[in-house]
C-alpha cells in the first residue's frame, strides 16, 4: 500500500479566475509556490491530479487542447524537481450527472483500480468546500487550500503530519 496526494488542479496549483476556463496554456498560471509544493510532496508520496474539466463537454475546448495543457505544466513540474504519477480528469458537465465528477468518487475509483493507495494514509488538497465532501467519502484527509502559496502552506502540513 502507498500513501498518496490527490491534488485539485483549477484553484491549488493554477489560478483560478471566476467564470472563466483555462482552455489553452497559454491562459494556464501556476500559482506561486506550487511547483516547489509539488516537489516536496513527491518525494515522500505519489502525487494525482483530480480533475473537473467541463470545457471539454461544453464545448470550449478538446482533449488534445488538454492534453497541450496538462504535458506543459508536467514539465514545468518535472523541471522543478516534481512528479505527477498521473492526471484524472472529468469531461462532463454538471447536468451530465456522469460518476466520474467531483464530488462523485469515480476518478479516485479508477485510481484505486490502478494502485494499491492507502486512502487512510492519504490526503486530498481541494480549493472548496465542496472538495472535502470526496475527500471524507474516500477515507481521506482534507486540506482547503486556495490562492497564492495555499499549496505550499498544505504540503507543509502534509508533510509535517506524515513524519
Amino acid at each position: 500500500m502507498v500513501r498518496a496526494v490527490f491534488l485539485d488542479r483549477d484553484g491549488v496549483i493554477n489560478r483560478l479566475r471566476k467564470g472563466a476556463y483555462v482552455t489553452s496554456w497559454s491562459l494556464f498560471e501556476f500559482l506561486p509556490g506550487a511547483k516547489e509544493a509539488i516537489a516536496s510532496l513527491s518525494a515522500e508520496y505519489l502525487v494525482f491530479i483530480i480533475s473537473n474539466q467541463s470545457a471539454i463537454n461544453r464545448g470550449l475546448m478538446t482533449e488534445s487542447a488538454l492534453e497541450v495543457i496538462h504535458n506543459n505544466m508536467l514539465c514545468e513540474i518535472e523541471e522543478a524537481g516534481g512528479r505527477i504519477e498521473k492526471i484524472y480528469y472529468c469531461p462532463h458537465r454538471p447536468d451530465e450527472r456522469c460518476h466520474c465528477r467531483k464530488p462523485e468518487t469515480g476518478l479516485f475509483d479508477r485510481a484505486s483500480q490502478e494502485y494499491e493507495i492507502d486512502y487512510s494514509d492519504s490526503w486530498f488538497v481541494g480549493d472548496f468546500e465542496s472538495d472535502r465532501e470526496v475527500a471524507e467519502r474516500m477515507g481521506l484527509r482534507f486540506i482547503l487550500a486556495q490562492g497564492d502559496g495555499g499549496l505550499k502552506k498544505a504540503a507543509e502540513k502534509i508533510l509535517a503530519d506524515g513524519q
